[in-house]
């Protein structure tokens, strides 16, 4: 057994079906059609959930999500800290929620609970998998033996590489999470647009072009990837990630097989809490770049 323990959130769509050892994910909740879920003891598949919002029939009934509050972080860290482990938490990007200043609150007085502990919230200055890339490596280097302080400097050296490209199905969602203005909404839903959106080196979601249609949107999402990306055989995993659109998932898996010449790739699901902001129907490709500037 390690002697320190990776852990994340919610926010990083990590799959269970990768089964890491000594890794834990922090539940989020979230709230769809009047009903609230803790994601951990009540919530819904990502089929449920994306029927769910295709279901809601007023705003009342489009999803909300909550951050993880200093009491939830103390709480989920406290029995790690027990069993003897110390802690590399890889966090939600800090300047897309109030969740890393909670969790970095929480294990700075942790620290003083448990003094001979040790634990690093590092800011991942990501979302969705691309977060989780970071916690992927991170075990991975720590499953190969590397030191707690190798692991830390590794994931925040990741935090400015790991880099995510997305195109979701209904500008919409933008619209009513703020990212873009009504009127653009509008315009965007009227013509079809697709935007393709990326986390840029801040840790902010940031549009970077438009397209007229699915097949347009994955092409960018494609192009943008293979003009950033790392060497092919620098890239451990390379993931797809779908928020209730596996089709479309599994042909931009075929592209990216093809045209970035890579062949360790996963396909993701994106959950309940990014699935509140985006929506379904959303694509992203998620790899290692040289940095996140566009």
């Amino acid at each position: 057994m390690c002697n320190y323990f990776i852990t994340t959130e919610a926010t990083s769509d990590y799959p269970s079906s990768l089964e890491e050892k000594d890794f834990a994910v922090i539940p989020m909740s979230y709230s769809v059609c009047g009903k609230d879920y803790d994601g951990e003891n009540s919530k819904l598949s990502p089929k449920e959930f994306y029927d769910a919002c295709r279901n809601a029939k007023s705003k009342e009934d489009l999803p909300t999500t909550a951050m993880v509050t200093a009491y939830t972080a103390t709480e989920f860290f406290i029995p790690i800290l027990k069993a003897g482990h110390d802690i590399i938490h890889i966090g939600f990007s800090s300047r897309l929620s109030g969740t890393f200043d909670q969790i970095f609150a929480a294990a700075q007085e942790l620290m003083k609970a448990f003094p001979e502990r040790r634990i690093t919230v590092i800011d991942s200055k990501a979302a969705c998998f691309v977060e989780g890339l970071i916690a992927y490596y991170a075990l991975r280097a720590r499953d190969d033996g590397a030191s707690y302080d190798e692991c830390v400097a590794l994931a925040q050296e990741l935090s400015g590489k790991a880099c995510g490209f997305f195109t979701i199905e209904d500008i919409n969602h933008l619209c009513r999470t703020g990212r873009v203005s009504k009127a653009e909404a509008f315009i965007g839903s009227t013509l079809h647009i697709k935007p393709i959106l990326h986390i840029d080196s801040e840790g902010q979601l940031i549009p970077v072009t438009k397209a007229i249609s699915k097949k347009r949107a994955i092409r960018s999402v494609v192009e943008l990837a293979k003009k950033k990306m790392l060497p092919p055989e620098q890239q451990k995993l390379v993931a797809i990630g779908h928020a209730d659109a596996y089709d479309d998932a599994l042909a931009l898996e075929k592209i990216v097989k093809e045209e970035l010449g890579v062949s360790n790739t996963m396909i993701f699901d994106v959950g309940s809490v990014i699935g509140s902001h985006v929506g379904a129907g959303m694509l992203a490709v998620v790899l290692l770049c040289s940095d996140r500037e566009i």
